[in-house]
């Protein structure tokens, strides 16, 4: 029961019997709320189904939500909060577990999935993402167990396209569930290995940074403190765009499973989910807008307080010959000795100076040697991490397929948001630029897109920052049968002066979707 008793009895919770981890609230409300269709067993059998499963928080909240859905459970918000965190903490993935589907959890969209499994995409990835099956364990009963209810509740499973060819039921009873229950069995290696573990304390002072779509790139001091609640924290942010513009913001978190971290964040006065993985010594993940979740940011931490010195991060990650601009390197020991980016790079201000941050102002030479230019700070020194170019060898625009929606006050409409990466070379040995100043339009996908005027009605694109607003839902009596107003297009990105070097993304402008749970 990692992290919801004292820190030496951590390691033991598992193998208590269930009477000795009753003081916890979750397991309380669990008793109270949900034993009288799952019985509580002896010893550490703990309840009926439940104890033979093991999920993400969202996984097991998106459990309960059913079980108040389809059965008609009664539970008090309190109560359903304290169930998750006890189930997460005590029947969770370890770090190793979720990690190949850390995209899901930190909603990043346009994913194209695979697995392992040739029919998983057409048995389970038809109606939901491969990796929600993923981010789960169970023993064979259990997936087999699961493979009935989706026959039983859905019963149009067995006749939907790519179901209905096919022996759907005996396929998904006799292969897949088997084949679950071996690649994603209950008991593993990992799981056991991450109850052992050192619990970790985000208390502290961080250094975090990022792209903010539409705004640019940013950093700033945080501040994390223990809060009222089990394993709940407050943090501070304290920062800047690299232009200059000041980001502030705070925000409460909860801490699962002792490093699934979940936040909601006031930023400049928008509000924000975050979600980290706190297992390493850089915790990163996403800031996200629960509302338009295309709209989001991915950001790293590195301890204010580490104790080696060293870079860790350069915002922006390329400079232009013959232009000036601000970068800010951060990490730590960087308050004393001389800065030198090369004979082509003059700093002609230093704006801010600290031992984990430098603001800097510099101008680089119409000569500069293209390539990975040495950043060296007193003792201090890194030869990748901050790159010089004069033209753009090649640029890459993701996602390349990319899925909007329209929307509406019930259904807000979903953004679609691109970018636009440089690169200096070509193939393996390439030198990433990161993102460099384009332009974009949008165009027809294709001749049926033209002939329905779609990127006239499906939405705007932002020729600067490469965010695309759709447009309402709903009839629309401007098209032809008054359509809604979706649409095929091309998103193309073209380099600020340096226009032929371009590349293109397909856009997808679709209708809303009505099921929105936090794992699809």
């Amino acid at each position: 029961m990692r992290h919801a008793l004292p820190a030496g009895l951590c390691s033991l919770a598992l193998l208590l019997p269930t009477s000795a981890v009753l003081a916890s609230p979750g397991s309380q409300a669990i008793d109270r709320h949900c034993s009288s269709c799952h019985q509580a067993g002896s010893g550490d059998n703990g309840w009926s189904r439940i104890s033979q499963q093991r999920k993400t928080p969202e996984g097991w909240d998106m459990t309960v939500a059913r079980m108040q859905i389809m059965h008609g459970l009664e539970l008090p918000a309190e109560a359903r909060r304290d169930i998750v965190k006890h189930l997460a903490d005590t029947r969770g993935l370890a770090p190793e577990e979720s990690a190949p589907q850390r995209a899901l959890i930190e909603r990043r969209l346009n994913r194209i999935e695979s697995s392992d499994h040739p029919e998983m995409q057409a048995m389970c990835g038809r109606c939901h993402t491969v990796g929600r099956s993923e981010l789960q364990r169970r023993p064979l009963a259990e997936w087999q167990h699961l493979v009935h209810f989706h026959v039983g509740q859905f019963q149009t499973t067995e006749y939907q396209a790519m179901a209905r060819d096919r022996d759907w039921f005996g396929i998904a009873l006799d292969e897949i569930a088997p084949w679950l229950a071996e690649t994603q069995g209950l008991e593993s290696e990992a799981w056991e290995a991450w109850q052992q573990a050192d619990a970790i304390a985000p208390e502290g002072d961080w250094q975090l940074w990022g792209h903010w779509p539409g705004e640019g790139d940013f950093y700033a001091d945080v501040v994390i403190s223990a809060a009222d609640g089990e394993d709940a924290y407050s943090l501070s942010l304290d920062g800047a765009f690299t232009n200059g513009r000041p980001l502030t913001g705070d925000g409460q978190a909860i801490v699962y499973t002792g490093y699934e971290w979940r936040a909601s964040l006031n930023l400049n006065g928008r509000e924000f989910l975050q979600v980290l993985d706190f297992s390493g010594e850089h915790p990163s993940g996403r800031i996200f807008d629960d509302h338009d979740e295309a709209l989001g940011m991915m950001v790293e931490m590195v301890p204010r307080d580490a104790t080696e010195p060293g870079l860790v991060a350069s915002l922006p990650s390329s400079l232009k010959a013959g232009e000036r601009s601000r970068l800010v390197l951060l990490g730590h020991g960087l308050n004393d000795g001389d800065i030198d980016i090369g004979n082509d790079v003059t700093v002609r201000q230093i704006i801010e100076r600290s031992d984990n941050r430098l603001v800097l102002d510099l101008e680089t030479s119409a000569d500069l040697a293209p390539g990975w230019l040495t950043v060296q700070v007193g003792d201090q020194h890194h030869e990748q991490l901050l790159a010089g170019y004069h033209s753009v060898d090649r640029l890459e625009v993701s996602p390349p397929l990319g899925v909007a929606r329209i929307g509406n006050d019930k259904t807000p409409p979903v953004s679609g948001v691109f970018t636009a990466l440089g690169y200096l070379g070509e193939g393996e040995e390439a030198i990433p630029l990161g993102q460099v100043p384009v332009r974009w339009s949008v165009t027809p996908w294709d001749e049926i897109a033209e002939r329905d005027e779609d990127a006239k009605f499906a939405g705007v694109l932002d020729a600067a920052t490469g965010i695309f607003s759709p447009a309402g839902a709903g009839p629309n009596p401007l098209r032809q049968f008054n359509a809604n107003s979706v649409g095929n297009l091309r998103v193309t990105a073209s380099v600020v002066g340096q226009e032929a070097m371009q590349d293109d993304a397909q856009l997808i402008v679709t209708v809303q979707r009505w099921n929105n749970p936090p794992l699809r």
